[in-house]
């Protein structure tokens, strides 16, 4: 929960309701000032308030950066008075879960383009603030070819249309592809699935697993040059990676309803984040994984210098996903520095902020926010 709110938060229900970070008031910090002395402060959201700073830079600037979060505190932008059950949003009376497949050995590099057009089309019409399908998220996950299967996961909060929304949205995305297989769909209470979210998802092999994500905000449906991009990716034979697949996670709605600078979260006009994955449990593949995760992801942006710059088509990508691939200029030849592509123009206000409440660099790493470069963004 701490590591997740610091870098901004989103989750399940970020298209109905925001980030998580968008409902942060307060937070308690354990900093160390310029003598070396650690000392414990509160800041606040409220404008009166002398350390307001430190509480915007907790809204999305990442953790390792300022200090220990030892204490957060939540409640909604419009809440009044101190009754718990009215300061955050109603957990849904219900959850509608859905899961369904589409097998590899249906699918050619046509039928492959239809998908994911159909797919950034329905995303891009529906990531609207006031969009009906707000209540609708979905991720769709891109096996590669070897493991079988394209996968599409997704849940609905609409307790009396779910499945009339489920279905409406597989019909699109199966439209000119082949009708979706072993659909399942399920109904829930919310506290039920939250305890145990897609288990088929999360669920670890025994020993656990490695991973490395390469994530991107799109504001726009990927282009047909890339989605033949994926398709190689997912298809071609010279690379042996069985963990490898590439994924979309719908983002929009509520996120978007909110100002880049209002929280350091900055990626307030995607239609999804967009992933380049792979996992693998012998240590001896890590270099094959690495390698073509890598390349996937360089040359699926490769018309913005391999990393997804922000502007009209991208929003940059997530400080929750860390990736200090986008600090090397073997991957990364856009010219664009990293933190731009993390905190777009927030960047000079996270270093006043660094400045002044971690003075000795004592929190850092290889992504922490650095105040001995350029204050531009």
């Amino acid at each position: 929960m701490g590591g997740h709110v610091v870098g901004g938060a989103f989750g399940f229900l970020c298209r109905q309701l925001g980030l998580a970070a968008d409902y942060l008031y307060a937070v308690e910090v354990v900093t160390v000032d310029k003598s070396g002395r650690a000392s414990s402060v509160v800041a606040t959201r409220e404008k009166s308030d002398p350390n307001r700073e430190l509480w915007w830079a907790h809204t999305g600037g990442g953790g390792g950066n300022f200090g220990v979060v030892t204490r957060y505190w939540f409640r909604s932008a419009d809440a009044s008075g101190d009754d718990p059950t009215s300061l955050l949003p109603r957990a849904p009376e219900s959850i509608t879960t859905f899961r369904a497949e589409w097998n590899w050995s249906d699918i050619d590099q046509s039928s492959f383009l239809r998908l994911l057009r159909n797919h950034g089309t329905w995303s891009e019409r529906n990531s609207d603030v006031d969009s009906p399908n707000a209540s609708l998220w979905t991720l769709l996950l891109v096996h590669r070819r070897q493991l079988g299967k394209i996968i599409i996961r997704g849940l609905s909060t609409d307790s009396a249309a779910a499945e009339r929304q489920i279905n409406n949205y597989l019909a699109t995305l199966s439209a000119g592809v082949g009708a979706v297989q072993n659909k399942e769909v399920a109904r829930m209470s919310w506290l039920e699935f939250a305890l145990n979210p897609f288990p088929d998802l999360f669920a670890m092999p025994p020993g656990g697993v490695s991973t490395k994500v390469k994530d991107a905000m799109l504001r726009k449906p990927l282009t047909d040059r890339q989605i033949a991009i994926a398709y190689d990716y997912m298809t071609r034979t010279d690379y042996d990676v069985m963990g490898g697949a590439f994924g979309f996670a719908t983002f929009g709605g509520r996120v978007n309803a909110v100002a880049p600078d209002a929280t350091a979260s900055p990626q307030r006009h995607s239609i999804f984040d967009a992933a380049c994955n792979t996992g693998w449990i012998d240590p001896r593949e890590e270099e094959k994984n690495l390698k073509w995760v890598s390349a996937f992801y360089r040359d699926l942006f490769a018309e913005t210098g391999g990393v997804p710059v922000p502007g009209d088509r991208y929003d940059g990508t997530l400080i929750n996903h860390p990736d200090t691939d986008v600090t090397d200029t073997t991957w990364n030849t856009s010219g664009v520095p990293w933190y731009t592509l993390y905190y777009q123009g927030n960047y000079p206000r996270l270093q006043q902020i660094k400045a002044r409440w971690d003075p000795k660099n004592v929190f850092r790493h290889a992504l922490s926010i650095r105040t001995d470069e350029p204050r531009r963004a």
